[in-house]
């Protein structure tokens, strides 16, 4: 099956092709509607045209920050009804002519409330789920571990790990990413056996495997960067 989730060494391809638009200013072509599938209600967000990855940092739970790529929530609430609904279920292209710079992101928790209702779709599609499961994970990363060292309730630790068991049973999900998700729940010795025999001639990668074993042996549950630089991040 074709993997639609990308890993660490697919996230490494997506920056080589990126740079070679590194000269192009971020543009924005108006702003495309979005219609609540509840109630009806419409919400215009951003619509953008090009961008450039200047400034952007990769980080091993595989979200990307990139300030001139900006990236439309593909999780929406609706402003009028509350309901949760996917960008990919939009039946419309409808777009207007006002530029808009909204990206409907949502908190961690809004995230948690949304994959209630969703994950229970009869007709939920696996690259949707992995999708909204990945948000989560991003979400609790950024409100807990993400350059950060705060205390985490233990009834978060365990909606946590049921949101990484869920995406290691999906084929879609890179197996380095996995490997990564296990670290990141402190199951070191899973997380470890495989890439004990992954070698590789990329710098990138070679460094990430040091980072990534350093962060084993200190038993580190945290994600680390792959690409770029803290000094980087302007958006969390």
């Amino acid at each position: 099956m074709r993997k639609t989730l990308i890993g660490i060494l697919m996230l490494l391809v997506t920056f080589q092709v990126l740079s070679k638009t590194e000269e192009t200013n971020t543009k924005i072509d108006g702003s495309r509607i979005l219609t609540c599938p509840y109630c009806g209600a419409k919400k215009e967000v951003l619509n953008l045209l090009s961008g450039n990855n200047l400034g952007q940092v990769v980080w091993s739970d595989n979200k990307t920050i990139a300030p001139m790529l900006p990236r439309v929530s593909f999780v929406q609430k609706c402003p009028q009804c509350g309901g949760y609904y996917m960008m990919s279920r939009q039946k419309n292209d409808e777009f207007s002519g006002n530029p808009s710079s909204e990206k409907g992101e949502l908190s961690y928790q809004e995230l948690k409330e949304a994959w209630a209702k969703l994950k229970s779709l009869p007709d939920l599609t696996q690259n949707e789920k992995t999708a909204v499961l990945m948000m989560q994970v991003w979400a609790y990363n950024d409100k807990y571990t993400r350059g950060k060292d705060i205390p985490i309730p233990d009834e978060e630790k365990t909606y946590f790990k049921i949101i990484v068991d869920d995406l290691l049973l999906l084929d879609d999900v890179d197996e380095l990413l996995k490997r990564e998700l296990l670290r990141e729940t402190g199951r070191f010795e899973e997380a470890t056996a495989p890439l004990n025999t992954f070698d590789s001639n990329n710098g990138i990668l070679v460094e990430a495997k040091k980072k990534f074993l350093k962060c084993i042996s200190t038993l580190d549950t945290k994600p680390f960067i792959v690409l770029g630089d803290k000094k980087d991040i302007s958006d969390r």
